[in-house]
């Protein structure tokens, strides 16, 4: 792991209109990743991508996809005030959650109501 005097933390966010944009943050995840490894870049994408679906399958556009990345160590992502269309335990929203089990360090799904937060964080050092 590196000193503190090596981390850099990088912030940054991307708005989705929706599924069609998905490309989009795939792009700007791969050149925000771009000094990590192959397989670090790979699960972290694996994992965003989930999550933005996600929101894009159950919630109402836009929002934005914020991404915090410290280089050689993590990556956040978070997407908030998500305008929900299914309540907690939909069994479609259950599907593709093993993914973010294997692969996140954490992650979450807060659902209050018709309003919602989800976050992941992905280990890139290992």
């Amino acid at each position: 792991m590196p000193d503190s005097a090596q981390i850099c933390d990088r912030t940054s966010g991307v708005p989705l209109l929706g599924a069609p944009h998905l490309a989009g943050l795939r792009r700007h995840l791969r050149a925000l990743l771009d000094e990590e490894s192959e397989e670090a870049n790979e699960r972290a994408l694996l994992v965003v991508d989930t999550l933005a679906s996600l929101a894009c399958r159950h919630a109402h556009a836009p929002f934005t996809v914020r991404l915090r990345h410290t280089e050689g160590s993590s990556l956040r992502a978070e997407i908030r005030e998500l305008r929900c269309r299914t309540l907690p335990g939909h069994a479609a929203l259950r599907l593709p959650l093993h993914i973010l089990d294997r692969l996140a360090r954490t992650w979450c799904v807060d659902l209050q109501e018709h309003h919602g937060v989800l976050t992941a964080e992905v280990d890139l050092a290992g």
